[in-house]
Protein backbone atom coordinates (compact mmCIF):
# COMPACT_ATOMS: atom_id res chain seq x y z
CA UNK A 1 0.00 0.00 0.00
CA UNK A 2 1.24 3.44 -0.72
CA UNK A 3 1.20 5.99 1.71
CA UNK A 4 -0.06 8.90 0.71
CA UNK A 5 -3.20 5.87 0.09
CA UNK A 6 -2.96 5.34 3.66
CA UNK A 7 -3.82 8.80 4.46
CA UNK A 8 -6.01 9.88 1.64
CA UNK A 9 -7.78 6.48 2.94
CA UNK A 10 -7.97 7.56 6.86
CA UNK A 11 -7.65 11.11 7.42
CA UNK A 12 -10.23 13.74 5.25
CA UNK A 13 -7.88 15.43 2.79
CA UNK A 14 -9.82 18.79 1.82
CA UNK A 15 -10.11 19.32 -2.01
CA UNK A 16 -8.96 15.48 -2.42
CA UNK A 17 -10.40 15.63 -5.71
CA UNK A 18 -7.98 17.79 -7.68
CA UNK A 19 -5.33 15.43 -6.96
CA UNK A 20 -6.05 13.44 -10.33
CA UNK A 21 -5.86 16.94 -11.72
CA UNK A 22 -3.21 18.64 -10.44
CA UNK A 23 -0.64 20.54 -12.97
CA UNK A 24 3.09 18.34 -13.09
CA UNK A 25 5.66 20.00 -10.74
CA UNK A 26 9.69 19.04 -10.95
CA UNK A 27 11.40 18.36 -7.83
CA UNK A 28 14.88 17.41 -7.11
CA UNK A 29 16.24 14.39 -5.76
CA UNK A 30 20.01 14.13 -4.51
CA UNK A 31 21.20 10.69 -4.25
CA UNK A 32 24.33 8.67 -3.68
CA UNK A 33 23.06 5.45 -5.08
CA UNK A 34 22.52 7.26 -8.40
CA UNK A 35 26.13 8.13 -8.69
CA UNK A 36 27.26 4.95 -8.25
CA UNK A 37 27.22 3.11 -11.61
CA UNK A 38 26.12 0.30 -10.85
CA UNK A 39 22.96 1.51 -9.71
CA UNK A 40 22.61 4.56 -11.60
CA UNK A 41 19.80 2.90 -14.16
CA UNK A 42 17.90 1.14 -11.17
CA UNK A 43 17.34 4.96 -9.88
CA UNK A 44 16.80 5.91 -13.02
CA UNK A 45 13.65 3.64 -13.30
CA UNK A 46 12.27 4.76 -10.13
CA UNK A 47 12.02 8.24 -11.42
CA UNK A 48 10.90 7.09 -14.61
CA UNK A 49 7.96 5.08 -12.84
CA UNK A 50 7.21 7.87 -10.58
CA UNK A 51 7.18 10.45 -13.71
CA UNK A 52 4.54 7.67 -15.28
CA UNK A 53 2.47 7.38 -11.81
CA UNK A 54 2.22 11.05 -11.06
CA UNK A 55 2.82 13.20 -14.35
CA UNK A 56 5.62 14.97 -11.96
CA UNK A 57 9.35 14.99 -13.54
CA UNK A 58 12.18 14.52 -11.22
CA UNK A 59 15.95 15.94 -11.84
CA UNK A 60 18.68 13.34 -10.05
CA UNK A 61 21.45 15.17 -8.49
CA UNK A 62 24.66 12.29 -8.25
CA UNK A 63 27.17 12.81 -5.71
CA UNK A 64 29.51 10.28 -4.38
CA UNK A 65 28.85 9.07 -1.25
CA UNK A 66 31.60 10.75 0.36
CA UNK A 67 30.76 13.98 -1.00
CA UNK A 68 27.00 13.73 0.16
CA UNK A 69 27.29 15.77 3.47
CA UNK A 70 29.45 18.42 1.90
CA UNK A 71 27.01 19.66 -0.51
CA UNK A 72 24.08 19.11 1.56
CA UNK A 73 25.85 22.12 3.95
CA UNK A 74 26.99 23.98 0.92
CA UNK A 75 23.85 23.85 -0.74
CA UNK A 76 22.15 24.84 2.50
CA UNK A 77 24.44 28.05 2.69
CA UNK A 78 23.39 28.87 -0.67
CA UNK A 79 19.90 28.20 -0.12
CA UNK A 80 19.77 25.65 -3.37
CA UNK A 81 18.47 22.34 -1.29
CA UNK A 82 17.14 19.76 -3.32
CA UNK A 83 13.55 18.61 -2.30
CA UNK A 84 14.40 15.17 -1.07
CA UNK A 85 17.76 13.81 -0.28
CA UNK A 86 19.22 9.88 0.26
CA UNK A 87 21.14 9.95 3.14
CA UNK A 88 22.97 7.30 4.77
CA UNK A 89 21.63 6.42 8.19
CA UNK A 90 24.67 7.79 10.13
CA UNK A 91 24.76 11.36 8.77
CA UNK A 92 21.10 12.06 10.14
CA UNK A 93 22.08 14.08 13.31
CA UNK A 94 24.39 15.86 11.14
CA UNK A 95 21.84 17.44 9.17
CA UNK A 96 18.88 17.47 12.39
CA UNK A 97 19.31 21.37 13.16
CA UNK A 98 18.54 22.52 9.53
CA UNK A 99 15.53 24.88 9.46
CA UNK A 100 14.22 23.50 6.24
CA UNK A 101 14.41 19.78 7.47
CA UNK A 102 10.56 18.52 7.28
CA UNK A 103 8.93 16.56 10.24
CA UNK A 104 7.58 13.99 8.27
CA UNK A 105 4.87 13.47 11.48
CA UNK A 106 3.46 16.67 10.77
CA UNK A 107 3.02 15.37 6.81
CA UNK A 108 1.86 11.83 6.78
CA UNK A 109 0.56 11.51 11.05
CA UNK A 110 2.59 9.53 13.19
CA UNK A 111 0.00 7.05 14.07
CA UNK A 112 0.05 6.46 10.41
CA UNK A 113 3.71 6.24 9.92
CA UNK A 114 4.05 3.76 12.87
CA UNK A 115 1.18 1.55 11.16
CA UNK A 116 2.98 1.77 7.71
CA UNK A 117 6.69 0.89 8.55
CA UNK A 118 8.59 -1.53 10.43
CA UNK A 119 10.04 -0.28 13.75
CA UNK A 120 13.40 -0.75 13.67
CA UNK A 121 13.44 1.01 9.81
CA UNK A 122 11.24 3.95 11.13
CA UNK A 123 13.59 4.62 14.70
CA UNK A 124 16.28 5.11 12.05
CA UNK A 125 14.76 8.61 11.02
CA UNK A 126 13.63 9.46 14.28
CA UNK A 127 15.28 11.95 16.13
CA UNK A 128 13.89 13.37 19.95
CA UNK A 129 10.36 12.35 18.70
CA UNK A 130 10.28 14.24 15.27
CA UNK A 131 10.45 12.10 12.19
CA UNK A 132 12.99 13.87 10.31
CA UNK A 133 13.39 11.22 7.79
CA UNK A 134 11.56 8.06 5.81
CA UNK A 135 13.62 4.97 5.49
CA UNK A 136 14.67 3.30 2.18
CA UNK A 137 16.60 0.26 2.65
CA UNK A 138 17.71 -1.02 5.53
CA UNK A 139 19.32 -3.68 7.39
CA UNK A 140 23.06 -4.08 8.98
CA UNK A 141 26.69 -3.78 8.84
CA UNK A 142 28.45 -6.59 9.02
CA UNK A 143 31.18 -9.37 7.89
CA UNK A 144 30.79 -10.79 4.01
CA UNK A 145 33.09 -14.00 2.67
CA UNK A 146 34.15 -14.96 -0.86
CA UNK A 147 33.18 -18.52 -0.29
CA UNK A 148 35.19 -19.65 -3.37
CA UNK A 149 37.86 -17.72 -2.05
CA UNK A 150 37.62 -19.86 1.41
CA UNK A 151 37.51 -23.12 -0.52
CA UNK A 152 40.66 -22.08 -2.43
CA UNK A 153 42.73 -21.40 1.05
CA UNK A 154 40.88 -24.27 2.37
CA UNK A 155 39.20 -22.75 5.88
CA UNK A 156 35.98 -22.68 7.09
CA UNK A 157 34.32 -19.88 7.92
CA UNK A 158 35.24 -18.70 11.28
CA UNK A 159 33.50 -18.06 14.81
CA UNK A 160 36.21 -16.56 16.97
CA UNK A 161 38.53 -13.73 16.63
CA UNK A 162 41.71 -16.88 16.45
CA UNK A 163 39.90 -18.57 13.83
CA UNK A 164 39.68 -15.39 11.76
CA UNK A 165 43.17 -14.55 11.58
CA UNK A 166 44.36 -18.18 11.14
CA UNK A 167 41.77 -18.39 7.98
CA UNK A 168 43.48 -14.58 6.72
CA UNK A 169 46.96 -16.49 6.99
CA UNK A 170 45.59 -19.23 4.81
CA UNK A 171 44.43 -16.96 2.38
CA UNK A 172 47.47 -15.13 1.99
CA UNK A 173 49.50 -18.08 1.57
CA UNK A 174 47.09 -19.51 -0.41
CA UNK A 175 45.94 -16.91 -3.00
CA UNK A 176 48.53 -14.69 -4.66
CA UNK A 177 48.76 -11.16 -4.54
CA UNK A 178 45.44 -11.19 -2.47
CA UNK A 179 44.60 -8.90 0.68
CA UNK A 180 42.92 -11.51 2.99
CA UNK A 181 40.66 -8.75 4.71
CA UNK A 182 40.38 -6.00 2.87
CA UNK A 183 40.07 -3.82 5.98
CA UNK A 184 39.16 0.04 5.38
CA UNK A 185 42.26 1.83 5.89
CA UNK A 186 41.58 5.12 4.43
CA UNK A 187 37.99 7.19 4.24
CA UNK A 188 37.72 8.13 7.82
CA UNK A 189 33.93 7.38 7.47
CA UNK A 190 34.67 3.68 6.32
CA UNK A 191 37.95 3.54 8.95
CA UNK A 192 35.26 3.77 11.69
CA UNK A 193 33.14 1.42 10.84
CA UNK A 194 36.27 -1.35 10.65
CA UNK A 195 37.20 0.03 14.20
CA UNK A 196 34.40 0.12 15.83
CA UNK A 197 33.23 -3.13 15.33
CA UNK A 198 36.46 -4.66 16.72
CA UNK A 199 36.37 -2.39 19.26
CA UNK A 200 33.20 -3.78 20.41
CA UNK A 201 34.07 -7.55 19.42
CA UNK A 202 37.21 -6.62 22.06
CA UNK A 203 34.64 -5.24 24.85
CA UNK A 204 35.68 -1.67 24.50
CA UNK A 205 33.58 1.58 23.01
CA UNK A 206 34.38 4.78 21.78
CA UNK A 207 31.65 7.32 23.84
CA UNK A 208 29.11 6.05 26.87
CA UNK A 209 25.55 6.87 27.07
CA UNK A 210 26.55 10.12 29.27
CA UNK A 211 28.72 11.50 26.58
CA UNK A 212 32.28 10.94 27.68
CA UNK A 213 35.06 9.34 25.95
CA UNK A 214 36.04 5.93 27.01
CA UNK A 215 38.44 4.77 23.95
CA UNK A 216 41.27 5.16 26.24
CA UNK A 217 41.02 1.58 27.39
CA UNK A 218 43.06 -1.98 27.44
CA UNK A 219 40.22 -3.08 25.32
CA UNK A 220 40.44 -0.48 22.26
CA UNK A 221 44.45 -0.31 22.68
CA UNK A 222 43.95 -4.50 22.10
CA UNK A 223 41.67 -3.81 18.92
CA UNK A 224 43.64 -1.13 17.38
CA UNK A 225 46.72 -3.37 17.98
CA UNK A 226 45.06 -6.14 16.13
CA UNK A 227 44.13 -3.94 13.35
CA UNK A 228 48.05 -2.97 13.37
CA UNK A 229 48.96 -6.44 13.46
CA UNK A 230 46.53 -7.55 10.39
CA UNK A 231 48.53 -4.94 8.47
CA UNK A 232 51.87 -5.79 9.57
CA UNK A 233 51.26 -9.41 8.88
CA UNK A 234 50.26 -8.12 5.04
CA UNK A 235 46.58 -9.75 6.44
CA UNK A 236 45.20 -6.27 5.12
CA UNK A 237 46.59 -3.08 2.99
CA UNK A 238 46.77 0.80 2.92
CA UNK A 239 44.81 2.41 0.98
CA UNK A 240 41.44 0.56 0.92
CA UNK A 241 38.28 2.00 0.78
CA UNK A 242 34.55 0.30 0.41
CA UNK A 243 34.53 0.43 -3.00
CA UNK A 244 38.34 -1.34 -3.59
CA UNK A 245 36.59 -3.82 -0.98
CA UNK A 246 34.08 -4.69 -3.33
CA UNK A 247 36.44 -5.00 -6.17
CA UNK A 248 38.56 -6.82 -4.22
CA UNK A 249 36.33 -9.79 -3.37
CA UNK A 250 34.53 -9.83 -6.83
CA UNK A 251 37.73 -10.22 -7.93
CA UNK A 252 38.82 -13.01 -6.01
CA UNK A 253 41.62 -11.33 -4.56
CA UNK A 254 40.04 -10.72 -0.98
CA UNK A 255 38.23 -13.18 1.41
CA UNK A 256 36.49 -10.71 3.93
CA UNK A 257 35.32 -7.23 4.46
CA UNK A 258 32.34 -5.33 6.14
CA UNK A 259 29.78 -4.08 4.11
CA UNK A 260 25.99 -3.79 4.42
CA UNK A 261 23.79 -6.36 2.74
CA UNK A 262 23.96 -4.15 -0.57
CA UNK A 263 27.00 -5.50 -1.39
CA UNK A 264 25.50 -8.30 -3.43
CA UNK A 265 24.06 -5.59 -5.47
CA UNK A 266 28.04 -4.26 -6.25
CA UNK A 267 29.70 -8.00 -6.25
CA UNK A 268 27.44 -8.98 -9.48
CA UNK A 269 28.61 -6.12 -10.85
CA UNK A 270 31.82 -5.92 -10.04
CA UNK A 271 32.91 -9.52 -10.66
CA UNK A 272 31.62 -9.48 -14.01
CA UNK A 273 29.27 -12.55 -13.28
CA UNK A 274 25.84 -10.67 -12.37
CA UNK A 275 23.56 -12.95 -10.31
CA UNK A 276 25.58 -15.92 -11.10
CA UNK A 277 28.56 -14.66 -8.75
CA UNK A 278 25.70 -14.90 -5.72
CA UNK A 279 26.84 -18.23 -4.84
CA UNK A 280 30.09 -16.89 -3.55
CA UNK A 281 28.33 -14.05 -1.43
CA UNK A 282 28.59 -15.62 2.21
CA UNK A 283 27.13 -13.28 5.15
CA UNK A 284 28.65 -14.15 8.10
CA UNK A 285 28.81 -13.70 11.77
CA UNK A 286 31.09 -11.54 13.10
CA UNK A 287 33.91 -13.54 14.78
CA UNK A 288 33.85 -13.14 18.70
CA UNK A 289 36.86 -12.91 20.92
CA UNK A 290 35.80 -15.47 23.39
CA UNK A 291 33.45 -18.78 23.00
CA UNK A 292 30.07 -17.81 23.92
CA UNK A 293 30.87 -14.20 22.98
CA UNK A 294 27.39 -12.29 21.02
CA UNK A 295 28.43 -11.13 17.69
CA UNK A 296 27.53 -8.01 16.88
CA UNK A 297 27.24 -5.88 13.75
CA UNK A 298 26.01 -2.09 13.47
CA UNK A 299 22.86 -0.85 12.65
CA UNK A 300 22.25 0.64 8.53
CA UNK A 301 20.39 1.70 6.45
CA UNK A 302 19.32 4.29 3.87
CA UNK A 303 17.23 7.48 5.03
CA UNK A 304 14.85 9.63 2.70
CA UNK A 305 14.90 13.71 3.74
CA UNK A 306 13.08 16.28 2.42
CA UNK A 307 13.84 19.94 2.70
CA UNK A 308 11.08 23.21 2.19
CA UNK A 309 11.35 26.74 3.37
CA UNK A 310 10.36 26.71 6.78
CA UNK A 311 10.48 22.96 6.97
CA UNK A 312 6.57 23.07 6.39
CA UNK A 313 5.38 20.64 3.77
CA UNK A 314 2.14 18.49 3.16
CA UNK A 315 0.90 15.52 1.46
CA UNK A 316 -0.11 16.78 -1.35
CA UNK A 317 3.10 18.39 -2.42
CA UNK A 318 5.33 16.91 -5.27
CA UNK A 319 7.96 15.80 -3.04
CA UNK A 320 5.54 14.20 -0.35
CA UNK A 321 4.59 12.31 -3.47
CA UNK A 322 7.69 11.16 -4.05
CA UNK A 323 8.24 10.30 -0.89
CA UNK A 324 5.24 7.96 -0.45
CA UNK A 325 6.14 6.55 -4.40
CA UNK A 326 9.37 5.67 -2.76
CA UNK A 327 7.62 3.60 0.50
CA UNK A 328 5.10 2.13 -1.53
CA UNK A 329 4.82 -1.84 -1.99
CA UNK A 330 5.24 -1.77 -5.83
CA UNK A 331 8.52 0.40 -4.51
CA UNK A 332 9.66 -1.60 -1.38
CA UNK A 333 8.94 -5.13 -2.90
CA UNK A 334 11.43 -4.20 -6.01
CA UNK A 335 14.16 -1.53 -5.56
CA UNK A 336 15.25 -2.85 -2.02
CA UNK A 337 15.73 -6.65 -3.21
CA UNK A 338 17.78 -4.70 -6.60
CA UNK A 339 20.05 -3.29 -3.91
CA UNK A 340 20.64 -6.88 -1.84
CA UNK A 341 18.80 -4.62 1.19
CA UNK A 342 15.75 -5.61 3.33
CA UNK A 343 12.40 -3.57 2.40
CA UNK A 344 11.21 -0.72 5.38
CA UNK A 345 7.40 -1.55 5.02
CA UNK A 346 5.66 -4.27 7.48
CA UNK A 347 3.13 -4.98 3.81
CA UNK A 348 6.55 -5.06 1.77
CA UNK A 349 8.76 -7.18 4.50
CA UNK A 350 5.68 -9.88 4.52
CA UNK A 351 5.60 -10.11 0.71
CA UNK A 352 9.50 -11.03 0.49
CA UNK A 353 9.91 -12.96 3.75
CA UNK A 354 11.64 -16.26 1.20
CA UNK A 355 14.24 -14.29 0.12
CA UNK A 356 17.66 -16.69 1.20
CA UNK A 357 19.71 -14.01 0.96
CA UNK A 358 18.05 -12.10 2.78
CA UNK A 359 17.19 -14.60 5.64
CA UNK A 360 20.81 -15.28 5.51
CA UNK A 361 22.32 -11.91 6.49
CA UNK A 362 19.27 -11.71 8.94
CA UNK A 363 21.01 -14.69 10.66
CA UNK A 364 24.22 -13.15 10.74
CA UNK A 365 23.19 -9.87 12.20
CA UNK A 366 23.55 -10.65 15.82
CA UNK A 367 23.23 -8.30 18.23
CA UNK A 368 23.13 -5.01 15.96
CA UNK A 369 23.96 -2.36 17.90
CA UNK A 370 23.39 1.71 17.02
CA UNK A 371 26.31 3.57 15.86
CA UNK A 372 27.90 5.08 18.76
CA UNK A 373 29.31 7.82 17.14
CA UNK A 374 26.46 8.66 14.54
CA UNK A 375 23.79 9.62 17.08
CA UNK A 376 25.67 12.24 18.69
CA UNK A 377 25.75 16.11 16.83
CA UNK A 378 29.46 16.61 16.56
CA UNK A 379 29.69 13.26 14.87
CA UNK A 380 31.27 14.38 11.95
CA UNK A 381 34.23 15.55 13.61
CA UNK A 382 34.05 12.37 15.59
CA UNK A 383 34.24 9.97 12.55
CA UNK A 384 37.25 12.42 11.16
CA UNK A 385 39.48 12.36 14.84
CA UNK A 386 38.50 8.31 15.09
CA UNK A 387 39.60 7.66 11.31
CA UNK A 388 42.93 10.16 11.48
CA UNK A 389 44.15 8.35 14.77
CA UNK A 390 44.03 4.94 13.64
CA UNK A 391 44.93 5.69 10.33
CA UNK A 392 47.80 7.06 11.58
CA UNK A 393 48.18 4.10 13.88
CA UNK A 394 47.77 1.76 11.08
CA UNK A 395 50.05 3.19 8.89
CA UNK A 396 53.39 2.93 11.54
CA UNK A 397 52.97 7.56 11.94
CA UNK A 398 52.17 6.48 15.51
CA UNK A 399 52.53 3.70 17.99
CA UNK A 400 48.88 2.14 19.36
CA UNK A 401 49.28 4.14 23.03
CA UNK A 402 50.12 7.15 20.91
CA UNK A 403 47.18 7.25 18.40
CA UNK A 404 44.43 5.75 21.50
CA UNK A 405 45.57 8.87 23.79
CA UNK A 406 45.51 11.13 21.10
CA UNK A 407 41.95 9.87 19.95
CA UNK A 408 40.27 10.29 23.96
CA UNK A 409 41.55 13.68 24.27
CA UNK A 410 40.59 14.90 20.69
CA UNK A 411 36.88 13.02 21.47
CA UNK A 412 36.47 14.67 24.57
CA UNK A 413 37.17 18.51 23.62
CA UNK A 414 34.86 17.22 20.57
CA UNK A 415 32.23 16.28 22.98
CA UNK A 416 32.61 19.55 25.29
CA UNK A 417 29.71 21.07 23.25
CA UNK A 418 28.00 17.68 21.94
CA UNK A 419 24.26 17.24 22.88
CA UNK A 420 22.41 13.52 21.96
CA UNK A 421 20.80 13.40 18.81
CA UNK A 422 18.30 10.60 19.90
Amino acid sequence: MRLLSRIMSTVAIVGVMGLGTAQAQDLSFMSFTYAEEANTATVQALLDGFNEAESLSVEPLGFAWGDMQRNIFLRARSNTLPDVAQLSERWLPTFANLDSLVDLNTVYGQETLEATFAPDALAMGNIDGRQLALPLISGSIGLVANKAVLEEAGVEAPTTLAEFKEALIAVRDAVPNSVPYSMATKNNGSILIDFMIWNWVHGGSIIDAEGNAVVDSAESRAALQFMVDLMNERLAAPEIDRPDSRRLLAQGASAFYFDAPQTRTFLRDFSGQGEAFDVNVLPLRTPVLNEGDASTSVQWGHLLVQFAPGGTASAEDPADKFLSYLTSDAVQTDFPLKMSALPVTNSARAAVADDAYLTAWAEATGASRTNEVGIWSNAADMTTIIGEEVQGALLGQKSVDDAIAAMQARLTESMANATPAG
